[in-house]
């Protein structure tokens, strides 16, 4: 079984325009609307490939309802969450007819109490107690300390759950003191970690190297439509994504994280995790909005993924 947590989730509303023009009135075209944030989106991809999940984390109020209710409802994920007195912030983004990469306004989140956050602590103590890994990342809402993943994973892993962690900025650097058994930073985030630039899937790979020989045991770092880089004690793949039509790219990188968890879980090979993982990623990338690929697409799309050893 796997755990994941969003501290951060939220309602994800995508508008649609055919171009957006400042300081003037924007005709809508139409509205798409999904639950959103790293974990939420883990859970749902696990669960359309039959991994047994757990979805935890913070919600509050209307919009908390409706992450928890597309949650359990639409994909069956089991939701065990701390309710919090805030209400669960709400995503905007306007996207243009050209294809343009969208304009987003993110809220913060709601204030969360050191109340409620001692809950959450137990309960992933709790969880990680039965659970194969434990899926960490996201944004920090306020009232969270930024050495929160380092926390949480510190208690996971203390429970026997081996932490994969996905998180940018302070987070990721606080979080990698506890250790995770994997880590997926993409380009960007692999830059600022590192120092330097990483734009070729060679850079990639010597990335992950590098920060597996930092402690890490298992690293991706993946470079969008160029692939991914898998570094590990058995040795460093590359894999290369079949060529697909994206629509939107948001969702893929959680995408990649649950194809790979959805191998390892079942005791699978680094090498098939990746492959899995990248065509997650490239089913996710062929949706509109904020929505996922689903396990059709996924399995047609795995043939097509080029995955050697580096």
């Amino acid at each position: 079984m796997i755990v994941t947590i969003t501290l951060n989730p939220s309602v994800d509303r995508l508008i649609y325009v055919k171009q957006l023009v400042p300081h003037d009135t924007n005709r809508i075209l139409r509205i798409e609307e999904d639950a959103g944030g790293k974990g939420v989106n883990v859970a749902r991809v696990l669960r359309r490939l039959g991994v047994p999940v757990i979805a935890t984390g913070f919600l509050g109020g209307r919009t908390g309802r409706y992450v928890q209710r597309e949650l359990s409802e639409i994909d069956d994920v089991q939701c065990q969450f701390v309710w919090v007195r805030g209400d669960t912030r709400t995503n905007l983004a306007v996207q243009e007819e050209d294809g343009s990469p969208p304009t987003a306004l993110n809220e913060r989140g709601p204030q969360i109490s050191p109340k409620e956050l001692d809950a959450l602590s137990r309960l992933v103590g709790d969880l990680s107690q039965k659970a194969r890994f434990v899926a960490l990342g996201g944004s920090l809402p306020p009232g969270v300390p930024t050495d929160i993943y380092a926390t949480l994973g510190e208690i996971a892993s203390r429970h026997g759950a081996k932490v994969v962690l996905d998180a940018d900025g302070e987070p990721l650097v606080q979080g990698l003191k506890a250790l995770p058994y994997l880590i997926k930073p993409n380009e960007n985030e692999a830059e600022r970690l590192l120092g330097r630039a990483i734009d070729t899937l060679e850079d990639a790979a010597i990335a992950a190297q590098e920060l597996h020989r930092g402690g890490i045991p298992i690293v991706i770092v993946s470079i969008g439509e160029k692939g991914a880089a898998i570094a590990c004690a058995e040795g460093c793949w590359v894999a290369v994504p079949p060529q697909v039509h994206t629509v939107s790219t948001i969702g893929s990188g959680d995408s990649m994280i649950a194809g790979v968890l959805s191998v390892l879980v079942r005791n699978g090979t680094v090498e098939e995790a990746i492959r899995w993982g990248t065509a997650a990623g490239a089913a996710t990338a062929m949706t509109d909005g904020s929505d996922i690929g689903t396990a059709e697409q996924i399995r047609t799309l795995l043939p097509q993924v080029e995955v050697r050893r580096w």
